[in-house]
């Protein structure tokens, strides 16, 4: 009896049984998920959170999907153990399951910084739906919070947060808001749109100390070149990072590093174990955006299926959008030019729209586009297909219609 057990129920997960379909080889799907709830769309719990969607409508599949695809989901009970000889799973209800080929979709959690009073159990993170019921909980009483980290969730947070009425400051140490992604300028927009909201932003800024009783945090201590000062604050949020869940792989013998490691094929060390998604690393890169996990779903659904003729998994360049609301900002790429590299940008700071391109040898290598995304695709297809774009150099920051009309 071919058997595939998926440790996890996450997007890595439910993208590989997408990609398996209906006519899969195996007799039988085992998933298993930790949470009491099915899959959602974590893409979407920063919507939730800011009360512009449900979880019915980011759950995409129900019941009757995965029973037309011969998947068992069990819900609320996670792996305790995996043994590698015997090729079974142990969960924390008892259950043995023998599986053929077995997926780690493990995911990561929040990565908490070791400051003073951060392993409170008030402390937040923003990973999962409970995140979000914890942090609604809170809303009868809560007149402000404190988002600590000022990266693409951490901004999606604070944004969430002050739509549900509750008062938020978004701390970051970086001068730069949201700095893997984004150059100075661009960082200047999106403070000024975050303030006009209502945020108060704190960047060059760290935490120091978290300060509660038993059952609450009531101020936070924080530091930046103006000295410290100390906030009251009754919930706060950390958005530093994610680490990957690996505990399990490395007790069965797995190798991993800071993630678990596989190769071009998604395959680990030990045969018929695979990963993917957030939980693994592949050439020392490990991963927190949701498109390279789709690229890894499509490869590994296809050796999975014995088709070991099927493109390997290789990085590649995606592009990365801001969730907010009325704020559109588009980042592909190098932001800043690097050596050999240059630049053309145009900007109305007025108007907080911005574009960016960083060219190299006639070729795009980075695009940001603020306020005005309308040529980013347009931009991302090209930067894709490594076109030389010398003939349209001079007008290409104007955008495709423009370029198309001068041709």
């Amino acid at each position: 009896m071919q058997t595939l057990v998926i440790i996890g129920n996450g997007m890595a997960a439910n993208r590989v049984l997408e990609e398996l379909g209906i006519n899969h080889q195996y007799d039988a799907i085992q998933v298993i998920g930790d949470e009491h709830i099915p899959h959602y769309n974590r893409i979407m719990l920063s919507p939730l959170l800011a009360n512009e969607t449900t979880l019915e409508a980011i759950t995409p599949h129900d019941d009757a999907w995965y029973q037309e695809r011969r998947i068992e989901v069990i819900l609320g009970d996670g792996v305790k153990a995996v043994n590698v000889q015997a090729q079974q799973v142990e969960t924390n209800s008892g259950r043995a399951l023998p599986y053929s080929d077995l997926v780690f979709a493990t995911g990561s959690r929040s990565f908490i910084p070791p400051v003073d009073g951060a392993d409170h159990p008030a402390v937040i993170g923003f990973r999962t739906m409970s995140d979000v019921d914890a942090m609604v909980e809170k809303f009868g009483n809560l007149k402000h919070a404190t988002v600590i980290g000022a990266g693409l969730l951490g901004v999606e947070a604070a944004v969430g947060l002050k739509l549900r009425g509750v008062d938020v400051t978004l701390l970051h140490r970086n001068p730069v808001l949201m700095n893997r992604q984004l150059d100075a300028t661009a960082s200047s927009i999106l403070e000024a749109s975050l303030a006009e909201r209502g945020i108060d932003v704190r960047t060059g800024t760290s935490p120091v100390r978290l300060h509660g009783n038993s059952d609450a945090i009531q101020k936070i201590e924080i530091k930046s070149k103006r000295g410290e000062e100390t906030l009251d604050t009754q919930l706060v949020v950390f958005a530093t990072g994610i680490a990957p869940n690996i505990e399990l792989a490395v007790d069965a013998g797995i190798t991993t590093q800071r993630g678990i490691c596989v190769n071009e094929q998604m395959k680990t060390c030990t045969p018929g174990i695979y990963a993917l998604g957030e939980c693994c690393e592949f050439d020392n890169q490990t991963y927190g955006l949701v498109a390279p996990i789709w690229d890894q779903a499509k490869v590994l659904a296809a050796i999975l299926k014995s088709n070991d003729d099927t493109a390997p998994y290789k990085e590649r360049t995606h592009l990365t959008k801001l969730k907010v609301s009325g704020l559109d900002m588009h980042s592909i790429g190098e932001y800043e030019a690097s050596e050999g590299g240059d630049v053309i940008a145009t900007e109305d700071l007025s108007e907080g729209v911005y574009r960016k391109l960083v060219l190299r040898e006639n070729k795009i290598v980075g695009v940001l586009c603020v306020g005005d995304v309308t040529d980013s695709h347009w931009y991302y297809e090209l930067m894709s297909d490594g076109a030389d774009i010398s003939s349209i150099r001079d007008m290409l920051i104007f955008g495709q219609a423009y370029c198309e009309q001068a041709a």
